[in-house]
């Protein structure tokens, strides 16, 4: 099912030294594009690319920007065209929790039914959430890099979203944190993820015509 994102109409100013890029969002429940967007639609994600329908032309070697759920931003690379068709790569594979929670997101869409008088939901990066589980821990970078075993630059990485943790240090990172896993990656509770999962089998049932306990999800994290 294709998924309607927002993607700006022209490249942004990405920082000194660096090339312009574009920004691409997802959608949030009610959200809409803004001024400065257009819509599009990602009719493919994987853990390695996705493929972009565009009225506005992208060109080969241009780099988006992508803000996935649990992970932040997220560069990726168009390396082919073909009219409003756009390939892109990203610069580093996403995580299978990301990946699931991007998909589950365009099963959904957003226009599912919420309710009008809550605050709509405030998207929380990967790296912002790791930086205020180690504040509240009072652990320093310093800190929490020797428990992990890794160099104090890639926890400032993390936190500035400029790179994720491999999946196998996830469990250790949590432990370190004092917090579950699925609160690291930014689910807001086993209740939440449950009720979105059944909706999404809901719709995929229906679009599919079959029966909604014929229809299975595996979510890795």
């Amino acid at each position: 099912m294709p998924m309607t994102v927002y993607l700006n109409n022209s490249p942004r100013s990405a920082g000194k030294g660096r090339a312009s890029r574009r920004q691409l969002r997802l959608p949030l429940h009610g959200s809409k594009a803004t001024g400065a967007e257009i819509e599009a639609l990602v009719h493919n994600i994987s853990a390695t690319g996705m493929l972009v329908e565009s009225r506005t032309p992208l060109e080969i070697g241009e780099v988006i920007e992508v803000n996935l759920p649990h992970s932040g931003k997220t560069a990726t690379r168009v390396i082919w065209t073909s009219g409003t068709l756009a390939g892109c790569q990203f610069e580093m594979p996403i995580s299978s929790a990301t990946l699931s929670a991007a998909q589950l997101r365009s099963v959904v869409g957003p226009d599912a039914h919420t309710n009008e008088d809550s605050p709509a939901p405030v998207t929380e990066s990967f790296g912002v959430r790791l930086q205020r589980l180690r504040t509240a821990r009072e652990l320093t970078q310093g800190q929490l890099a020797v428990q992990l075993g890794v160099s104090e630059p890639s926890i400032s990485a993390w936190e500035l979203d400029k790179a994720r943790p491999k999946a196998g240090r996830m469990e250790a990172l949590s432990i370190a944190l004092g917090v579950e896993i699925s609160e690291l990656l930014g689910f807001d509770g086993t209740e939440n993820l449950n009720e979105l999962v059944e909706r999404a089998k809901a719709q995929i049932a229906r679009a599919a015509g079959v029966d909604p306990a014929k229809i299975k999800f595996t979510i890795e994290i």
